[in-house]
């Protein structure tokens, strides 16, 4: 991840409401050159004002490693493009399984984002500023 990451901001209510909304985000990581990879479907879920999204393939999924090298991406929640930083954050991994439990259920994919070494591939998402 780079150490030049822009200045973030804390997320709006409205952007809170749009995601406590919405059951799945789109999250795109920056390439090196500052484009969009494509975006990707994926859970997010929050603790506290922090948002939160896991690779279902762990540290070792292509996204998952886009985003850690770049920092920078976007998100799409109902239509809406929110450039964000994408902070690697390992200090909640017991509450974030407890969070994908409590919005998602205890299906086979919950079950699997709940595995190791799944769980351990977990970013803050936070808006720029």
């Amino acid at each position: 991840m780079t150490n030049d990451l822009p200045e973030t901001r804390p997320w709006s209510a409205a952007e809170l409401d749009l995601l406590d909304r919405a059951a799945l985000i789109h999250v795109a990581p920056a390439r090196t050159d500052g484009t969009l990879r494509p975006f990707v479907t994926i859970g997010h879920v929050r603790l506290g004002q922090d948002e939160f999204v896991r690779s279902l393939n762990g540290p070792d999924g292509t996204w998952y490693l886009a985003a850690v090298a770049s920092g920078l991406g976007e998100i799409e929640v109902d239509g809406h493009r929110i450039p964000v930083a994408f902070m690697p954050d390992g200090g909640r991994v017991a509450d974030i399984d407890r969070a994908l439990r409590s919005r998602y259920g205890d299906d086979s994919g919950v079950r699997r984002m709940t595995s190791r070494p799944v769980r351990e591939a977990n970013l803050r998402v936070v808006p720029l500023a």
